[in-house]
């Protein structure tokens, strides 16, 4: 029997969610104050009710600027990695008693747009930054492994392939997207240019490692060979905005998830190269830029939203999320207190991708 839709209500802008590869029950969120233009941020666990339409979230953790990514362990159940505005990267920990980290890295130069686990060897993460660049770190190195600096403007985001343990592929603004060997500097394939506009998200099909799909300030997803880069299999419009994040299904190799700053999150089949997309939901009422699906339970979706909710639903199912309740900016606090302008560097370039999404 299928759970009802859940929703957390955390208040804060959410960014990235991921559902943990132990736990189907639990969730990771990060989250910012102000839609993470200026002030702190927060990283949340949350624990879903089996067949309840109830969450509560069991940690968090704040921070002093906003957090726009976070990422499981891959070989720690207890652990997540969340990516900052200040251009940090910290590793927090389930078991302290403290809101500290037990590792942190600040290499970046701006802010951390990205954060992902390693899915095959399970032992290090990549992040990617504003600053056009990408860093390889292992929780047991005080200092980045590697730098990936082909990139001529923001990286949005750098996700590992789920069957190559040194593969990972790359999205950014100025395009393009990469893939990458740790074992090289260099990139060692490119796709350019892959959209009319900034590539945004990316991600791998779980069944073919060959096939990318890609998200974009376009409004359309594109799905790669990468057997053949110069032209994409599929052109899938659909969206009326900027696409934040894609996810291909870890349970079919053709459906394939979407989010966008139209508000909506989208369904999409590659099999039917006529009409792909099959399904949407409306229920947010701000910019939507989370998404996971839960390796746990096939059907099941989790979408974070700037809006303040995160919403858990079977998305195969027949009942659909509530729509969200509206609320003021105001709400958006962390210790009762709206922070000095500047606390936060972000606020220059935030407020400039703000302008910028609506293309």
């Amino acid at each position: 029997m299928q759970s009802p839709p859940c929703v957390v209500d955390f208040q804060l802008a959410g960014y990235g969610c991921e559902f943990s590869p132990f736990n189907g029950n639990q969730i990771a969120i990060a989250a910012s104050q102000y839609f993470g233009i200026i002030g702190n941020g927060r990283q949340l666990i949350v624990q879903k009710m089996p067949g309840s339409p109830q969450a509560q979230i069991i940690r968090s953790f704040d921070t002093q600027d906003g957090l726009y990514d976070c990422a499981w362990n891959e070989s720690n159940a207890m652990q997540v990695v969340s990516a900052s505005g200040d251009g940090s990267v910290k590793l927090f920990d389930l078991n302290t008693r403290d809101n500290f980290p037990v590792a942190q890295w600040h290499e970046h130069q701006t802010e951390v747009s990205g954060v992902h686990w390693n899915l095959v060897r399970k032992d290090m993460f990549v992040t990617a930054s504003w600053d056009h660049t990408i860093k390889l770190f292992s929780p047991m190195s005080p200092q980045s492994i590697m730098t990936y600096a082909e990139h001529t403007y923001c990286v949005y985001q750098a996700i590992w392939s789920p069957r190559r343990a040194t593969v990972f592929a790359s999205a950014s603004g100025d395009g393009t997207v990469r893939i990458w060997d740790t074992n090289s500097p260099m990139s060692i394939h490119r796709i350019a240019p892959a959209h009319d506009g900034e590539v945004l998200t990316l991600d791998w099909n779980k069944y073919n490692d060959n096939q990318l799909v890609t998200g974009s300030v376009d409004k359309t997803l594109r799905l790669w060979d990468l057997r053949n880069p110069g032209m994409p299999m599929m052109i899938m419009p659909g969206h009326q905005y900027a696409i934040r994040r894609v996810k291909f299904s870890p349970h079919s190799s053709n459906i394939i998830g979407s989010v966008s700053y139209d508000m909506t999150m989208c369904l999409w089949n590659t099999n039917n190269s006529m009409q792909p997309m099959f399904n949407r939901f409306d229920h947010h009422n701000e910019f939507v830029v989370g998404l996971d699906f839960n390796l746990f339970m096939p059907g099941e979706v989790a979408t974070a939203s700037w809006d303040g909710y995160c919403t858990i639903w079977n998305a195969n199912g027949q009942m659909r999320p509530p729509k969200m309740m509206r609320r003021n900016i105001a709400s958006q606090q962390i210790g009762g207190a709206m922070p000095p302008v500047m606390a936060s560097p972000s606020m220059v370039e935030g407020g400039n991708m703000k302008k910028q999404m609506l293309k």
